[in-house]
Parts: C-alpha cells; structure tokens; sequence
C-alpha cells in the first residue's frame, strides 16, 4: 500500500515533469473556481449535487497544498492560505454557507490573478 508521503512526492515528480509549475496551479486555480461557481449554482437551484463541487475543489486545494513548498516563509504562508480554504469548504459543505463558499472563490480567484501575473513576469523576464 502506497503511504500519503509516498503519494505526495509521486504527484510532485509527475506534476515537475508534465506542466510547468505556475501553468499547474493556474489551472487548478481557475478548476477551483469554476467548482465552486457550480456549487453555488446548484445550490441556488436545491440540486443535491451542490456538494459535488466542493469536493472536486477540496480535492485541487489538496493538490496545491502538495504542490507548495513550505521551506519558505512565502510558501508557508500560502500553505496556511490553502488550509483555512480548505476548512473553509468544510464548513460550506456542513452547513450550505453561500458566504462560505463565496469567501474561497474570491481567494481562488485573487490568487489566481497573481499567479498568472507572476507567469507572465518570469515567461517577459525570461524572454527579455
């Protein structure tokens, strides 16, 4: 049976030799909001499958939660970030808090906008 460390390292060196770091976390940036703008749909309309969002989002902050390195203060600031999103979307789910959910989008959403001005900067940084 394959441990959680075991899990964790296998995701990063397969995740370090498929996409670039910052264009995997955009996307799981940007899956996370899209998650989350579907469960706030469905739950507006009473679907059940409202909860089905929330998981698949739980399930891409973990991916970046794995992904961030913690060595720095920067990284475990964000880590810490991810996890209060994390709790967050618990708490959503325990009690259908739209304000909840919203509250993780808005930080999806503004973390994605930095990453992807981060990209931009190393790919103009890079090419320049």
């Amino acid at each position: 049976m394959i441990t959680v460390k075991q899990a964790v390292t296998a995701y990063r060196n397969m995740n370090a030799k498929s996409l670039p770091p910052l264009t995997a976390v955009c996307q799981a940036l940007e899956a996370i909001d899209q998650k989350l703008d579907a469960s706030l749909h469905h739950l507006e309309q009473n679907d059940k499958r409202w909860r089905d969002g929330l998981l698949l989002a739980q399930q891409l902050v973990f991916e970046l939660m794995a992904m961030t390195d913690a060595t720095s203060v920067e990284g475990q600031r964000l880590l810490t970030l991810y996890i209060y999103a994390n709790q967050t979307l618990v708490t959503a789910s325990l009690k259908a808090d739209v304000d909840a959910i919203a509250e993780v989008q808005a930080i999806a959403r503004n973390l994605h906008t930095d990453w992807q001005h981060a990209k931009k900067k190393q790919v103009h940084t890079t090419y320049v």
